[in-house]
């Protein structure tokens, strides 16, 4: 005769780190193992999608490399950056290192130099490669330059403000700064840097459409799969076998026209005519105000 099973509630299983940690490795790897099964399935789908990503994440990498080696060039450049402060002709040579010691003495300049007369009429010699020529004129035509070189975080107004400074001294004739290139390139590089952002956020988006909120409808078959309910605990059992899982249908966000939604049930829906179900996948619209969120989805039949 058979012996009554004696009532019992529920009892608490207790798992240690080592345990859990384990099984979420092995979790994991069986998930990254079909995973790759699907990827390998589907060769071209998988190139295309790789190829995606891989433009997503290198292209705004390489703008944003290129602006950052631009900025670093002008950087340089405008450290270099100077005004030629031409002195009115004949000026004594006193009077020009007096020119030299009250440049020196401004805020803001890093380093000033005198070309005199005399070397800028040599430095024009061999630059331009008229030296015979101006051997013929019998005088020297150039007058003595002051060059004055800005600090290298001098913005083009204080370089401007400067140049306007030392046009006023009466020594000088005229004062010349060329700024107007560094104003272009910078503008040019503010631009190049709100068009990364623009073109980041658009790959991003474009990568997120194509591999994000993917929803795959997957058959599980128990037949052969050991029957764990009466086992109290997976942990060290030996001799498990796990259900068969097969992939019927994977859609992407943007599937035969319909954008999906946050699928979170799915029951049968009606017979068609040749006997064959068909199932609906349904959403929750998380409270949504609106009506856009599409409530439903039914695959066609596929006759299968």
């Amino acid at each position: 005769m058979n012996q009554p099973i004696a009532a019992r509630g529920a009892e608490k299983q207790t798992s240690t780190f080592s345990s859990r940690a384990t099984h979420w490795l092995q979790h994991h790897q069986r998930e990254a193992k079909a995973s790759f099964g699907r990827l390998a399935q589907s060769p071209l789908s998988t190139l295309m999608t790789v190829l995606v990503m891989t433009i997503s994440l290198t292209l705004p990498l390489g703008l944003g490399k290129l602006l950052d080696d631009a900025s670093s060039a002008a950087s340089g450049w405008d450290g270099e950056a100077r005004l030629s402060i031409y002195l009115k002709e004949e000026t004594p040579a006193e009077v020009q290192a007096s020119v030299l010691a009250r440049a020196q003495a401004l805020p803001g300049i890093r380093s000033a130099r005198i070309i005199s007369s005399d070397g800028a009429l040599e430095e024009f010699k061999q630059q331009s490669g008229y030296g015979p020529a101006l051997d013929q004129l019998g005088y020297n035509p150039l007058p003595a330059v002051l060059e004055v070189f800005p600090k290298n975080n001098a913005s083009s107004s204080e370089m401007t403000a400067l140049r306007d400074q030392l046009a006023q001294w009466p020594e000088v004739a005229l004062a010349e700064v060329d700024i107007a290139w560094v104003q272009r390139l910078q503008s040019m590089l503010e631009l190049g840097q709100r068009l990364l952002w623009a073109v980041g956020g658009a790959l991003l988006l474009g990568g997120l459409l194509v591999v994000g909120n993917t929803i795959r409808l997957v058959l599980t078959d128990t037949t052969g799969a050991t029957d764990v309910s009466g086992i109290a605990s997976l942990n060290g059992a030996s001799g498990v076998t796990a259900m068969s899982r097969e992939v019927l249908l994977e859609m992407a966000i943007q599937y035969q026209g319909v954008t999906l939604d946050n699928t979170e049930a799915i029951t049968w829906g009606k017979t068609l005519a040749n006997g064959n179900r068909t199932l609906v996948l349904a959403v929750d619209n998380n409270f949504a105000a609106n009506d856009d969120i599409n409530n439903n989805f039914a695959p066609d039949d596929d006759n299968s």
